[in-house]
């Protein structure tokens, strides 16, 4: 009676831990493996990253593998992947470029194949991702649960399309609380940058300049043509006729009596 009290209550507390967090499971194996990293748990709300480190601008499939029992439907759906620097999905109505990738050891299974299905709620293109490496060779890759996550483990896959056999690359997992802040864009630089007090004084330096010589071109002047002076009419005093009259006339009279004395 005893025992089975006992094994009641391991039941119980089983099930509380079940529903109240998420198992996210990336099996720790071979330093070269595509799901290696540690195991943990988030609830719901709460997010964790995927941090690839491989080769240099290098593009890898990143996907939750072994979900394709899942619904897709509010409460049963898998984590999405968050849209954030280097990370490239398929578009919810097709093409599915990086979905209908054959994985190595699928036995022709697509990634599509092996996510939970499309729903009216949720496209199933944010299951999976192309993730691409920096210049460093490392791309961090978030995944966030909600309140439709479901309760279940997970596991996820990475895997180089171009090399699918060769695992030459590590991956690590991260688990955030609900209150840390969400990625955005990129990533910050984890490697610490020492700032120098520099004193920096521009220096101008004077262009060139190349004088023209300048020509004046004499432009004849344009004269205009001389208008001939109107004669104005002379006026003549009103009393100059009389006095012409009276000039004549004391003419006249000396001629007549010259005439008469020379006769």
């Amino acid at each position: 009676m005893c025992g089975s009290r006992q094994l009641d209550t391991t039941l119980i507390i089983v099930m509380l831990l079940l529903a109240g967090s998420i198992i996210v499971t990336v099996p720790v194996s071979a330093i070269q493996s595509s799901e290696q990293s540690i195991s943990d748990s988030l609830t719901r709300g709460s997010r964790f990253t995927i941090t690839i480190t491989g080769n240099p601008n290098t593009a890898y499939y990143i996907w939750l593998t072994g979900t394709s029992t899942m619904t897709g439907k509010q409460y049963d759906q898998p984590p999405i992947i968050s849209d954030t620097a280097g990370i490239v999905k398929d578009p919810d109505g097709g093409p599915y470029t990086i979905g209908s990738y054959q994985y190595n050891n699928g036995g022709g299974k697509t990634i599509r194949d092996d996510v939970a299905p499309s729903s009216a709620d949720m496209s199933d293109t944010n299951y999976y991702a192309q993730a691409t490496t920096d210049e460093r060779g490392q791309v961090i890759v978030e995944f966030r649960t909600s309140v439709y996550t479901g309760l279940r483990s997970y596991s996820v896959k990475v895997e180089n399309p171009g090399a699918p056999e060769s695992e030459n690359f590590r991956v690590a997992q991260t688990v955030y609380s609900r209150t840390a802040r969400p990625m955005i864009n990129t990533p910050a630089a984890t490697m610490a940058i020492p700032t120098h007090n520099v004193t920096y004084t521009p220096e101008y330096t004077p262009v060139p300049t190349t004088l023209l010589p300048v020509t004046t071109d004499s432009v004849p002047s344009e004269t205009s043509p001389e208008i001939p002076a109107t004669p104005q009419p002379t006026k003549k005093s009103p009393l100059a006729a009389p006095g012409m009259v009276l000039a004549a006339a004391a003419g006249a009279c000396l001629a007549v009596r010259a005439v008469r004395f020379h006769s």
